[in-house]
């Protein structure tokens, strides 16, 4: 009896299902989140999260996503329940998931409590970075049954990332800045996503740590950065390279037309189009690189 109890034990501490027991999973926020079986309704408020569910193959699983949940083309056919932030209680509600699962940053308390309040499972997310990414692939694969599929999915992103990491270490690091939004100027800095993306294509980050970590920067913050390289996440309604260049001649990026861009949801979306991200990365630095003569034989 002793050691049926600690197996059991054992089991819903891993998350992993005993005959008879629920599943008890710990998410980013460190809320125990108890589950009878793999939840076949899910609702995703996380456009990542929607991406990730359909690279493991639980895409049938999917019964509703945000506005902004677009890749793969198929969760474009998917019920809407709004922003991700404020999504419409109702109209989950109406789908009848078992699961909905939020970003942390969006996860407010109350949220939560209006998801629970219906008797719905909540389960939040927060990877912010390379490694958070890998682990959150992990912990959805488990959660939704796909622990085989989601461990193959992981491992591959890792060692995609890693061969790039290794091959870009041959060329000399850019100074790049990272413009997230133009109008503001909004900078990826230090602990984010593409911070970690930046580093592992082979660039240093002219972004210093400070207390928020995409800070809105003034004019003289970019021309004291004064960039290697100025990399846009561009946006509708934003500038463009051309545009930046014209407005900011003075910048060493602008002389060597070194403003580029680079989509968007491949370095700000964590889930497995990182790869593409860092790729692109990669070769814009060794690009830059070679025109300057500074890549190693």
């Amino acid at each position: 009896m002793t050691r049926l109890l600690a197996t059991g034990l054992l089991l819903i501490c891993l998350g992993l299902p005993a005959t008879g027991q629920a599943a008890v999973w710990v998410d980013a926020m460190n809320r125990p989140v108890e589950l009878t079986a793999p939840p076949q309704r899910v609702v995703s408020l996380v456009p990542s999260v929607t991406e990730i569910l359909f690279a493991l193959g639980a895409g049938d699983q999917l019964v509703g996503a945000t506005r902004f949940c677009t890749y793969p083309p198929a969760a474009r056919d998917l019920p809407r329940v709004g922003d991700y932030s404020e999504p419409s209680l109702e109209a989950i509600a109406v789908l009848a998931p078992d699961l909905v699962v939020l970003a942390a940053d969006a996860a407010s308390p109350a949220l939560l409590a209006r998801i629970e309040a219906l008797d719905i499972a909540a389960y939040v997310v927060y990877p912010k970075g390379i490694t958070g990414t890998v682990a959150t692939i992990r912990q959805l694969g488990g959660v939704v049954g796909q622990a085989a599929a989601a461990e193959r999915l992981a491992s591959e992103l890792q060692l995609k990332i890693d061969t790039i990491r290794q091959t870009s270490q041959s060329h000399h690091k850019p100074r790049v800045l990272f413009c997230v939004m133009t109008e503001p100027l909004v900078v990826a800095g230090p602990g984010t996503l593409i911070d970690d993306l930046l580093q592992a294509a082979g660039a240093s980050n002219v972004v210093q740590t400070g207390p928020v970590r995409y800070p809105t920067w003034g004019a003289e913050a970019l021309l004291a950065a004064d960039p290697d390289i100025l990399i846009l996440s561009v946006h509708p309604g934003q500038q463009g390279p051309d545009e930046l260049m014209a407005t900011w001649p003075e910048l060493r990026a602008s002389r060597d037309r070194q403003v580029v861009t680079v989509e968007a949801d491949w370095v700000s979306r964590p889930g497995p189009r990182l790869a593409l991200g860092a790729q692109a990365l990669a070769e814009i630095f060794q690009h830059w690189a070679t025109a300057q003569g500074k890549a190693s034989p």
